[in-house]
């Protein structure tokens, strides 16, 4: 097993990497649309729903990978059927025409006080 990690995305604050790879699989931990300088969470749930996928993108290229390797993501929103429209608008502006498999519920909190996040993804892909 191999620990990914890099600057260009924000690192957890406990014993967790952003992703590990295993037999050409990489695995995403946990990811939010933080800026990974700042530490900021936007007020526009587009733009923090971008920030999340640029997030996921400085992963994915530090395993070796990009989002068209993405084959699930596993979708957590604080509030459902408000932000999913948004959320999806910004899938399809990274995405374009790539359809990984996807799941979405919605949770009441992520454990992460203070920070107002609406997004949570973990995301499986394959390395090249």
């Amino acid at each position: 097993m191999r620990v990914i990690g890099t600057a260009d995305a924000p690192a957890h604050t406990g014993p967790v990497p952003q992703a590990v790879e295993s037999d050409g699989w990489i695995f995403v931990s946990a990811l939010f649309g933080t800026h990974p300088k700042t530490g900021h969470v936007a007020e526009d749930a587009s733009e923090e729903a971008d920030q999340l996928f640029d997030n996921l993108t400085a992963i994915l290229a530090a395993a070796g990978s990009d989002l068209t390797d993405v084959v699930r993501v596993g979708i957590s929103m604080k509030h459902l059927q408000r932000d999913r429209p948004v959320f999806n608008e910004a899938w399809v502006r990274h995405f374009g025409d790539h359809r990984a498999a996807r799941s979405a519920v919605e949770v009441g909190d992520f454990g992460r006080p203070g920070e107002g996040t609406r997004y949570m993804v973990e995301v499986v892909a394959r390395s090249h």
